[in-house]
């Protein structure tokens, strides 16, 4: 049986995560939050999307011109058409995922100031050294920054497993993202 790479697994993980938030939405009265997805070069995408959904992504504007080109497996829009948020998934098929992973996931998150990063692993979870760090130091999925303008940055990332039999997630408790029902609260929380 030839094994499928981890860019033939995109869509399924991406169709789940929005199955669950939009479910979430509609149970918290969110119904005006759109979610759209794209993988690809950040602003190039970005750009696709406020000409694909303009009445919604317009609020994109700023962020596309301001922010550097960036590859990213997938990231995620959510928006209510007056602000924003990004939330980047980086998907991995090794046997596990360490710092290294979890380190490029954070350099995404801090070159496009996405608030909400998701490491998943396809059928298999975090090496120890990496559970042991996001453990005992929760400064390593919680990362408060200041940038150049004097504003604060909070990014929060998880890291998950994507079961391919079973086509679910399984939660590994680990980082501030723990589960996607944590990632619908966080989303919500931001459009009150």
């Amino acid at each position: 049986m030839i094994k499928k790479n981890e860019v033939a697994h995109y869509e399924e993980i991406t169709a789940f995560i929005e199955a669950q938030l939009k479910s979430n939405f509609l149970i918290k009265k969110k119904s005006d939050i759109s979610l759209y997805w794209k993988s690809g070069e950040l602003t190039s995408k970005i750009k696709e999307l406020i000409s694909e959904h303009p009445q919604k992504c317009a609020c994109l504007q700023a962020f596309s011109r301001n922010t550097p080109p960036l590859n990213l497996d997938i990231f995620g829009v959510v928006t209510d058409g007056k602000k924003f948020e990004i939330v980047i998934i980086e998907v991995k098929l090794r046997e596990n995922v360490g710092l290294a992973e979890w380190s490029q996931l954070l350099g995404y998150c801090v070159v496009s100031d996405a608030k909400f990063g998701l490491l998943v692993n396809i059928d298999a979870g975090a090496s120890s050294r990496l559970s042991n760090i996001l453990v005992s130091e929760i400064d390593a999925s919680k990362v408060i920054r200041i940038k150049a303008n004097g504003k604060e940055a909070v990014h929060f990332l998880g890291l998950m497993q994507w079961n391919t039999v079973t086509k679910n997630f399984e939660y590994s408790n680990l980082g501030q993202v723990w589960s996607i029902s944590a990632l619908s609260e966080m989303l919500i929380g931001q459009f009150p």
